[in-house]
């Protein structure tokens, strides 16, 4: 009798060490010290905020998880807050289209709140075990880090003070909430030692490898801070009517590739648009794929000065600017007024696909600004911004 009990408990013990080691059970693991963490991000904006709901998640099958999350050159943002069906919609169709194509292992960074986060890590988890690797990728050890939504805003709350006034049409707008500004702050959100980063809309499609994407880092200059496609739609030419009309030779808010027929005159209003030559003009840029340097941001002295208050105040002032579309103003005049902080992303990157300016008042110039062509390739992303459906 003895003997068998003494059987019963060193079998159990066996089990025990199984159930602690194995996958299977624990699909994420709480990441200790989390809140040591925290005050290193806020450090150096004197905002040493701790929560206990801002919590770090890692995959067991990762090997080294502080390596991941400050070092890797994949990491892959976006705000997924105030849940809905069709915003979870969208959310598994990023994940899934993701994932399917990918060739490098992610590390997805998600600001989340209370109330949406199980469902957040149940779609992450779900799509993470689908989609492990291929015969061709080998297993892909994807990571995601969750960050509480809370913290984010009060780590930009000075920009979104400055900013929200002139890029909002009102406090209680839908573009009003800093989460529409927090590319602009991002790199005090994340551990200091990340070197870049890609912020999306939740309401991408991926057509093609991530990597290829975050390749594009590499074609960065010097001075390059963030990398935008841009805007393919007439709404820059309508916020800036009354800069347009007092410098009718501006290129600002015209269509990236300009038609005119041979004789006319430099304008969008000829019935006849077949192209004799092409004329750049600058739509403005679409911050639904941001490209983020981090550490050149953080370097950049042009940046901390542009976003000052009165800076900034000067700048709206100076082209009679009407914003309404939070970080995505700032960027269309950053990009105007110091060309060379942008790295301009291939409309491909981020082929947007909302047409409502077409029925609201630009339909005979919307095809000049929506059009999206680069040499032949085939788009690499589908913005459905507007709620409108991607194609399959």
């Amino acid at each position: 009798m003895n003997r068998v009990l003494l059987i019963l408990i060193v079998s159990s013990g066996f089990l025990l060490i199984i159930y602690a080691n194995n996958d299977m059970f624990h699909p994420t693991v709480l990441q200790r010290g989390a809140e040591t963490q925290l005050e290193m991000h806020g450090g150096s904006h004197g905002q040493h905020h701790t929560s206990n709901k801002h919590r770090y998640h890692y995959r067991r099958n990762a090997t080294d998880f502080n390596a991941g999350h400050s070092s890797s050159n994949y990491n892959l943002f976006l705000i997924f807050a105030n849940e809905n069906e069709s915003l979870k919609h969208k959310l598994d169709l990023f994940l899934k289209s993701l994932l399917k194509y990918t060739s490098i292992s992610v590390h997805l960074h998600v600001i989340t709140d209370e109330n949406s986060q199980v469902s957040l890590e149940n779609s992450i988890n779900t799509m993470f075990h689908k989609y492990r690797g291929n015969r061709l990728t080998g297993r892909l050890n994807h990571l995601y880090t969750i960050y509480d939504v809370n913290d984010a805003r009060l780590k930009i709350k000075d920009i979104h003070e400055s900013l929200m006034p002139l890029f909002s049409y009102n406090s209680g707008s839908y573009y009003s909430d800093p989460l529409f500004l927090l590319s602009l702050g991002l790199h005090r959100i994340v551990d200091p030692a990340m070197k870049r980063g890609i912020l999306v809309d939740c309401d991408i499609v991926f057509r093609s490898d991530a990597k290829e994407l975050f390749d594009e880092f590499n074609k960065f200059s010097d001075e390059n801070l963030f990398g935008l496609g841009p805007e393919l739609t007439p709404v820059y030419r309508h916020v800036l009517y009354k800069y347009r009309a007092k410098n009718p030779g501006t290129n600002f808010g015209n269509p990236y590739d300009m038609y005119f027929p041979e004789g006319s005159s430099d304008t969008l209003d000829d019935d006849n648009l077949r192209a004799k030559y092409i004329k750049h003009g600058y739509p403005g840029l679409n911050s639904g794929v941001v490209m983020l340097n981090f550490e050149a941001i953080r370097q950049s002295k042009l940046y901390e000065e542009t976003l000052k208050p009165e800076n900034i105040k000067n700048l709206v002032e100076k082209y009679y600017f009407k914003g309404h579309l939070g970080d995505q103003d700032f960027y269309t005049l950053l990009g105007y007024e110091f060309p060379a902080v942008i790295y301009y992303l291939d409309c491909i990157w981020n082929r947007q696909l909302c047409v409502w300016w077409r029925e609201h008042g630009y339909g005979e110039v919307f095809d000049a600004y929506f059009h999206c062509e680069s040499k032949g390739k085939s788009v690499k992303i589908y913005h459905g911004n507007c709620n409108t459906r991607v194609p399959e």
